[in-house]
């Protein structure tokens, strides 16, 4: 995002002005406010204050190293003030990538891997055959007759306005201390320790104080609940629709409708002030209630959250995907590692190897969910008769216990083969999207005034070709390895390479760079179901 003109903020690196900062670099931030009014500069980035500096020309701070994403930067000085979005664009990554990098995880991979599941036998529900409309345009009139309701049912603009008027309350007991001339349901179980509280005992048999049971109202009642899950559900999906749109060159023109119903819903859902007094929105099992049968407002909430959780859909719950851009670098690892799981899954189904577990995978009526588990379990297992061994595909980090229990699941991948009675194998893939770029190789080429796919493949290659893994991400791997040879009847590691967006390239005599670029998926495919089939017996 470049400066606008009359911006007091300004970008600059090795003394030269950029028009914004570059991803995993400090740079310079020129303030430009009169010197008089330099002692009062106060700046933000994303709530946290940056150090000033000053010198005879301006005053200037110092953007730290970041990834790609949205950042707020906020200038007050002395009644002046200007707030800006600072974009950060990833450096090694084209925009085609990360569109290509959402579009694949929020549609493409889950339906591919729900068919390669069931390929292998997995009793899930398949995912659904599309009509006319594209996937984007099927979820706007769902998410829009949802929000403002149809001839037939109410809208949860109606519903929360409805609600806001006139909603179920119910009461919850509640303990006060209270002079005994007030007391009106006394709590005789707390007698004893009413006794004890210092100065409360008058005489042998009177207190000055006693607990009553007395009661408040509460929203906490299930079918409010139910309606702030609704709710919520909603907007995590709209907010999903929009980011979605947002990757596309140029945005869709139903972009601008999205939006417009993402405000209006914002704003009933902020008059609704009953949903702030619910704290508790998780319903893990829907239970019918008089209540939602008899009022016509919560009827059409059971109806609409129903209707929302059984539409035929294979989805991708990954709150990562809420802001794609600001967690591009998970995003990509998680997309090579399932990457990964559907080139195996097509090499296990050519091979004859049945679906035990597909733990990640769980379908309920006609809706299938795909969602990443940190519990160190397996996410699927298949087991060939022929073969006699059980093909796991495991959460795994070079890291090892360290890393189970953080708030992602590890992005690499261990693909383990076991047989009864004999020594496991593993093949290691860990995923990076952070490499060692060095300088670019001069371009000898002649400069040509028409470019082909020859010469555009030629310039992806010298760029890719200056990308090296981490020394850190390999001496990790090497690290690993040498620490499970010690122990007794641990796997024995076949395989093992980080998956990057360079070339393919030996890293040392037993880790091997594999390229994963996304605009290029097909030979990332290609490249390992030819590894697996070799592997995989």
């Amino acid at each position: 995002m470049e400066s606008p003109r009359s911006s007091r903020l300004s970008f600059y690196d090795s003394g030269s002005v950029i028009p914004s900062p570059i991803e995993g670099r400090k740079c310079g931030i020129a303030i430009n406010v009169p010197k008089e009014l330099r002692p009062s500069i106060s700046l933000t980035l994303a709530g946290v204050y940056l150090p000033l500096f000053d010198n005879e020309s301006l005053a200037y701070s110092q953007w730290p190293p970041c990834g790609p994403g949205h950042y707020e930067l906020f200038l007050a000085c002395n009644g002046i003030s200007e707030r800006r979005t600072i974009t950060v664009l990833p450096t090694h990554f084209e925009e085609e990538d990360f569109n290509l990098v959402f579009q694949e995880l929020t549609d493409i991979l889950p339906a591919m891997l729900t068919n390669r599941l069931i390929a292998c036998g997995a009793q899930i529900s398949p995912p659904p055959a599309r009509d006319q409309m594209s996937i984007e345009e099927e979820e706007f009139v769902k998410l829009r007759d949802a929000i403002m309701g149809t001839k037939e049912r109410l809208g949860m603009m109606q519903i929360l306005a409805i609600l806001q008027r006139d909603c179920v309350k119910i009461l919850i007991p509640k303990l006060e201390v209270r002079s005994v001339e007030r007391v009106r349901r006394p709590d005789i179980s707390r007698l004893p320790q009413a006794m004890s509280m210092p100065g409360n005992v008058l005489s042998s048999s009177r207190l000055y104080q006693m607990y009553d049971t007395t009661v408040d109202q509460s929203f906490e009642a299930y079918e409010n609940r139910l309606v702030k899950a609704y709710a919520l559900a909603l907007r995590s999906r709209l907010s999903r629709l929009q980011a979605r749109l947002k990757s596309m060159t140029p945005p869709p023109a139903m972009a601008t409708d999205v939006d417009n119903l993402a405000n209006e819903f914002h704003l009933a859902y902020m008059r609704a002030t009953f949903l702030r007094e619910i704290r508790n929105a998780s319903i893990t099992s829907v239970r019918i209630t008089m209540v939602l049968l008899k009022n016509p407002a919560y009827r059409a909430v059971l109806q609409g959250y129903l209707g929302l959780s059984q539409q035929a859909a294979v989805n991708f719950e990954e709150p990562a995907l809420t802001a794609p851009l600001n967690n591009f670098p998970y995003l990509y690892q998680r997309w090579a590692g399932l990457k990964l799981l559907n080139a195996l899954l097509q090499v296990c189904s050519e091979k004859g190897y049945r679906c035990t577990n597909h733990h990640w995978v769980r379908s309920f009526n006609k809706n299938t969910t795909i969602q990443v588990m940190n519990d160190g379990r397996p996410a699927v297992q298949l087991w060939s008769d022929r073969a006699g061994l059980l093909v796991s595909y495991v959460p795994w980090s070079p890291l090892g216990a360290a890393a189970v229990g953080a708030p992602h699941a590890p992005t690499g991948v261990a693909i383990f083969l076991e047989a009864p009675g004999q020594i496991g194998k593993a093949m290691l893939f860990d995923p990076k999207y952070w490499v060692d770029a060095k300088p670019l190789p001069e371009n000898t080429a002649k400069p040509v005034k028409r470019k082909t796919k020859k010469t555009i493949a030629d310039e992806y290659n010298r760029k890719r070709s200056a990308l090296d893994p981490l020394q850190t991400d390999v001496n990790e791997i090497l690290q690993f390895k040498q620490q499970i040879r010690g122990i007794e009847n641990a796997s024995e590691i076949i395989y093992s390479s980080i998956m990057y967006p360079g070339l393919r390239k030996p890293v040392t005599n037993d880790i091997e760079a594999l390229p994963a670029h996304p605009c290029d998926g097909e030979s990332l495919h290609k490249t390992l179901v030819e590894l697996l089939r070799r592997l995989i017996p």
